[in-house]
């Protein structure tokens, strides 16, 4: 609890305690005036007496009229004034004395018959009275005594009321007594309540007191350790700020310095000690030169801005001696700021070097691939004009030979040598730029049009073909030269570079040192170029591929063998796309691996519906081989299908083996031992080498159809065929001739001994489907050729 509201708990529990003390007071007082006013009054007992003095009266009468009595007038007398008294109190005058409700009139009051019993007694003791005094001693004592006599049974009804009239006000005063005695006890109940709730109050208060002062003297002592730890931060700011690289200074709202370190007191040249305290114009007028602004001087007026609007910047100011100093301007809340001065001049030094650097080609000095894109974006941005030209891109042709057998020394050395010829020739009619290895390109100057592009592009030509005298040997090459220019603002650089480039390989298609400008028959093969992967890629999507089966067959029964699985792609609204055609476009697109597991798995699953000793064979790609996965790709599929092993006959090319990396005929083996057989595929061409026999154990070699096509018209032919069957044969592998379409070439492989051959003789590409619609037979052996 609060101590603020512990106290005014405290105040109205002191206040509740008197008033509770006043109100007991008072009920004491009323308790103890209600017992008077039963030990004093008694209705009852009051009527008796005045009933005992009547009779009294009746004796003492009757006694003095026996002639003997001892009672005299005297007594008589005495005990009527007696009686008269007792009879004055039932006057009002003792309703004061007695309090309200209870005077002996109220009760006479309170009954009829009470006030006639009162009236008749009074009239009663006057007439006896009045007797005394007429007669004297000789009154009518009879007559007196019926006076009385008369009166008897009203007296005792009177006192038989008076008694039951005190019986009810007694039993009223006790039931007012327990009801005080009650509230007395509740009081002091309350007052004992009060009085705990009192001692736990101030028990409570105690307590928090005592918590108040211990944490009082904790306070205390976290703000001594405060204190001492604010005096050592102090001196550890103070030591960092003066550390610091940068000069900092705070001012306030009126521009006096409130912070600020040794670094800043150098930069104005004044003295930490006067320094402090000082105004900036002050300072600007201290620190500034005879004949020049100072440094400060300089800075605060681009800072002034900042300040005057209060806004938080970053900015870097050149001096005029070729320093620099980068400025962190921040304002603070209560009107003044803050900022710093770093000098960057070796920064930015460092950083123009680095930005050459990155801009230039180490090796000729030219403008480098990054700085000649910046400068044709900046070209793009401008409108195209007509028969215009922007970019000559040019290639050393022969620049690879002389690399490899003069060495890169020789090479460096012809670059920059083509560098300064092309600098020469360029002079100030463009930018010389060297995009990487022998590729340099020349950005022409604004307005350039395409006759003088191509006139600047033969003396270019001219210049190159001229020897070069490189470690004293002259070295001659030539260089292919495509132009290009941007069509409009949207046209981006590299569309240009594109276009360049596809002229320059369009004018060492045509022979080499020649000059070509993009045309739109060059843009035209581009866009079906691209028109041709769009399509690759939407027939992979919606499944357009097909594989189509060529029947194997044994040379000597014509039974057949297998089936190898050919791709094929019918082009949307077009004839089938021959596989050399976009073979290569898939490998480009990386779709080879994906084209190349569903013609895989498509050709197992067909394969399934064939008789258990045809095999299928599958052509898989170098890119294929040289992913390092195959192998799991291929146990998967045939885990699958449920296609057994040794059906599988997968088809490699040479080129597969061109480096017979151990990573590449890893793989090999890796499928060797899942039970699958391995064909190397047109042997014989690009570059067959019999040392490939040895690398790798094949199962079969397929001959390709060049040879076989002349192999009954060209003896070398027929040698290199007889050759390969000879050595496949000794090395256990089987031969396949590929391309057999006549009778006469069957013959002669016949005669050779190939084990195997394929071609239109026996039947074309065809679908799975067409297969399964032919007669059983038919598919496990044909003799007839097609």
């Amino acid at each position: 609890m609060p101590p603020k509201a512990l106290e005014r708990v405290l105040a109205a529990v002191v206040c509740f305690l008197m008033l509770a003390a006043g109100y007991t007071a008072v009920v004491i007082s009323q308790r103890q005036a209600a017992l008077q006013t039963i030990s004093r009054y008694n209705a009852a007992w009051t009527v008796s007496q005045a009933v005992a003095e009547f009779l009294d009266l009746e004796r003492i009468l009757a006694s003095y009229a026996l002639p003997q009595g001892a009672t005299t007038f005297d007594d008589v007398q005495l005990r009527l004034d007696i009686m008269f008294s007792r009879l004055d109190t039932f006057q009002p005058n003792e309703e004061t004395e007695l309090g309200k409700g209870r005077s002996l009139r109220q009760f006479i009051r309170s009954d009829v018959r009470n006030e006639k019993v009162v009236e008749r007694l009074r009239a009663s003791l006057e007439t006896i009275d009045g007797l005394l005094i007429t007669n004297g001693p000789s009154f009518d004592v009879g007559g007196a005594l019926q006076t009385l006599g008369s009166l008897n049974a009203d007296m005792t009804a009177l006192t038989s009321r008076a008694a039951a009239y005190g019986a009810e006000l007694s039993e009223a005063d006790q039931r007012e007594l327990a009801r005080l005695h009650l509230i007395l006890s509740g009081l002091m109940s309350g007052l004992i309540f009060c009085g705990i709730l009192l001692i736990t109050l101030i028990w409570r208060q105690n307590k928090l007191v005592h918590k108040a002062h211990v944490k009082l003297q904790t306070t205390a002592t976290k703000l001594e350790e405060a204190h001492r730890s604010l005096v050592s931060q102090n001196q550890r700011f103070d030591a960092a700020l003066n550390s610091m690289s940068q000069a900092l200074c705070t001012c306030n709202v009126d521009g006096q310095l409130i912070v600020f370190n040794d670094q800043f007191a150098k930069l104005v040249g004044i003295a930490p000690a006067t320094l402090a305290g000082m105004d900036l114009k002050k300072v600007i007028a201290a620190a500034a030169g005879q004949n020049t602004p100072s440094v400060i001087e300089i800075i605060l007026q681009q800072q002034s801005s900042l300040i005057q609007g209060r806004r938080k910047g970053r900015f870097t100011v050149d001096l005029p001696d070729g320093g620099a100093y980068a400025v962190s301007h921040e304002p603070i809340p209560d009107g003044g700021w803050l900022a710093t001065y770093e000098d960057v001049s070796e920064r930015r030094q460092s950083e123009a070097r680095i930005f050459h650097m990155a801009h230039h080609d180490a090796l000729t000095g030219l403008p480098n691939r990054v700085l000649m894109r910046k400068k044709l974006l900046d070209r793009c941005a401008e409108p195209a004009i007509e028969d215009g030209c922007d970019i000559l891109l040019l290639d050393l042709d022969g620049f690879k030979e002389v690399n490899d057998t003069l060495g890169h020394d020789i090479g460096d050395q012809m670059l920059r040598e083509v560098a300064a010829r092309l600098r020469s020739c360029v002079a100030h009619e463009g930018t010389v730029g060297r995009l990487g290895g022998d590729e340099f390109a020349i950005l022409t100057r604004r307005g350039c049009t395409s006759d003088d592009a191509s006139e600047l592009a033969e003396s270019i030509l001219a210049a190159i073909s001229e020897p070069f005298h490189l470690d004293g040997r002259n070295v001659v090459v030539t260089a292919s030269i495509g132009i290009a220019a941007h069509i409009g603002t949207s046209c981006t650089p590299d569309e240009v570079f594109k276009h360049a480039d596809l002229a320059m390989y369009q004018s060492k298609a045509d022979g080499k040192g020649r000059v070509t400008r993009f045309s739109q028959d060059i843009a035209e093969r581009l866009l079906a170029q691209k028109s041709l992967e769009a399509d690759l890629r939407e027939a992979m999507s919606l499944n357009h591929l097909e594989v189509h089966y060529q029947s194997l067959h044994d040379t000597q029964t014509r039974q057949v063998k297998g089936f190898e699985a050919l791709l094929r792609w019918k082009r949307r609204g077009l004839d089938f796309v021959p596989p050399p055609d976009f073979i290569p476009v898939a490998e480009k697109l990386g779709l080879i691996d994906e084209i190349g597991e569903w013609v895989l798995r498509h050709a197992c699953q067909e394969a399934l519906n064939w008789p258990s000793q045809l095999t299928v064979a599958v052509n898989i790609s170098p890119m294929q081989v040289h992913s390092g996965n195959i192998a799991n790709r291929v146990l998967s599929i045939l885990s699958e299908t449920g296609l057994a092993p040794h059906r599988l006959e997968l088809e490699i090319t040479e080129s597969v083996l061109l480096e017979a990396a151990e990573s590449t005929l890893l793989t090999l083996h890796q499928l060797r031992q899942l039970g699958v057989r391995i064909a190397l595929d047109d042997f014989g061409t690009g570059y067959s080498s019999l040392s490939y026999l040895t690398t790798f154990p094949f199962d079969k070699i397929k001959i390709d159809r060049s040879f076989v096509r002349n192999i009954s018209t060209r003896a070398n032919a027929s040698s290199v065929i007889e050759m390969i069957v000879q050595l496949s044969t000794e090395l256990g592998m089987i031969t396949t001739a590929e391309g057999v379409e006549n009778e006469e070439q069957l013959r002669c492989l016949q005669i050779m001994g190939c084990s195997q051959v394929q071609g239109y003789l026996f039947a074309r590409p065809q679908s799975a489907h067409a297969l399964l619609l032919q007669a059983p037979n038919a598919v496990v052996a044909r003799s007839q050729p097609v």
